[in-house]
């Protein structure tokens, strides 16, 4: 197939929070697939791209006091899961006055500012995945009502509110899942991206049960937060009272399927191959069902959805970012057809290739290049690390940019 290759290089700011995937509790090794993981992350930043809130940093320690403890949905296992800051159940104070101990002790836990965590996994399900927020475990009232603890990070008002540590999903070890990005196989699997996506969503506290910032805009049924009326309403061109949420016994909250309708967010680089393209309505993100059929195979974030999640307190984008100075490289020509990247890196600064086939749908090669202040290099097709889009000699166009963070 013949092929031409283009490059975009730039220094562009490409996320707000950092969602940062950790695997930990992956007990039944489902990410030990390469693809899944690429996916993972690239649903992941996809958000990080959109939501640009500022978080304070955590560093929890083993107090003699206060030792801090929040609340999994264990991935692997589907169960309760304390986490505690505590170094063991003999220094963890809140075992001394009483309370349960934890089922793993730390030793102390800390995130960078503005680091949101998702822990994954995989399990059997009746469903495809299962995500949640991380929540508080039985810390003292004082620890919910600073806004400025490990619960808050600055961001919350305090008890009951939306906890902003990260998130947890589990995905269905059973699914006939694709991990394609071009295009999903449809037929009978189902595209990972836009079920992790929807899961992550759940996480930042989209339709989630346990979120009060989302209870509390419920009124007789229907979600009445007003920017993701507005979002509908502006691209519907129809008045609503809210939108009808469906409730579960069992599981979130969703929208009603089928019911309404939004075009993607174009902001923060959407996936658009297998979707209905950038100004056509879909589906929101958020329903129960995942209805797709015929060439479209993939859902995205909705204008609503990313509203809805304003909603509910989280800082959203409202334009890109602007393209910053370019970075200076040695380009070159690989060994497939495709592009070889040489540049002089600054000590400590994460550098991460991005490729596309149109110059529009971006996705990060992994690993990136942590600079040492000396020369970085990478070529297309290069082992060691992966390109979920593939070689350059099986596209028709390839597009290639470079990211310092």
């Amino acid at each position: 197939m013949n092929f031409i290759v283009v490059f975009m290089i730039a220094l562009v700011p490409l996320k707000g929070i950092e969602i940062k995937v950790d695997y930990r509790y992956d007990s039944q090794g489902f990410f030990d697939n390469p693809d899944a993981k690429v996916v993972i992350e690239a649903a992941a930043a996809r958000w990080s791209r959109i939501v640009n809130q500022t978080l304070l940093p955590v560093d929890m320690k083993d107090e003699e006091l206060v030792d801090g403890r929040f609340e999994i949905i264990h991935p692997g296992t589907g169960k309760n899961y304390v986490l505690s800051a505590a170094a063991s159940k003999a220094s963890d104070f809140y075992f001394k006055v009483g309370q349960p101990a934890a089922d793993e002790y730390l030793g102390g836990f800390s995130l960078d500012e503005n680091v949101w965590v998702l822990y994954v996994g995989a399990r059997k399900l009746d469903g495809a995945g299962r995500g949640a927020p991380i929540g508080g475990a039985r810390n003292l009232a004082s620890v919910y009502a600073d806004p400025e603890s490990f619960l808050n990070r600055g961001f919350n008002l305090g008890v009951s509110s939306l906890t902003v540590i990260g998130g947890t999903i589990s995905f269905d070890l059973d699914r006939n899942w694709s991990f394609g990005f071009l295009q999903s196989d449809g037929g009978t699997s189902l595209d990972f991206y836009s079920i992790a996506v929807h899961e992550i969503g759940h996480c930042l506290g989209l339709n989630a049960r346990s979120v009060a910032e989302f209870r509390d805009l419920i009124v007789e049924d229907r979600f009445v937060g007003e920017n993701s009326v507005a979002a509908l309403e502006a691209d519907t061109g129809g008045e609503v009272g809210g939108l009808e949420i469906v409730k579960s016994s069992s599981q979130d909250y969703h929208w009603r399927d089928g019911e309404y309708h939004s075009k993607i967010f174009p902001f923060g680089t959407p996936l658009y191959f297998g979707t209905v393209g950038a100004g056509n309505l879909q589906d929101l993100l958020m329903e129960p069902v995942f209805n797709v059929g015929g060439d479209i195979t993939r859902l995205e974030i909705t204008n609503v959805d990313a509203a809805a999640l304003k909603d509910i307190g989280w800082s959203v984008i409202s334009e890109d970012p602007p393209r910053g100075p370019d970075l200076d490289l040695e380009i070159g020509t690989s060994k497939n057809g495709g592009l070889s990247i040489r540049l002089m890196s600054e000590v400590g600064a994460i550098y991460t290739v991005q490729t596309s086939p149109d110059g529009c749908s971006w996705v990060s090669v992994i690993p990136s290049f942590v600079g040492d202040g000396g020369l970085l290099s990478w070529s297309d097709g290069q082992e060691g690390t992966h390109d979920p889009f593939g070689p350059a000699s099986s596209l028709a166009h390839k597009y290639y940019r470079v990211i310092k963070d």
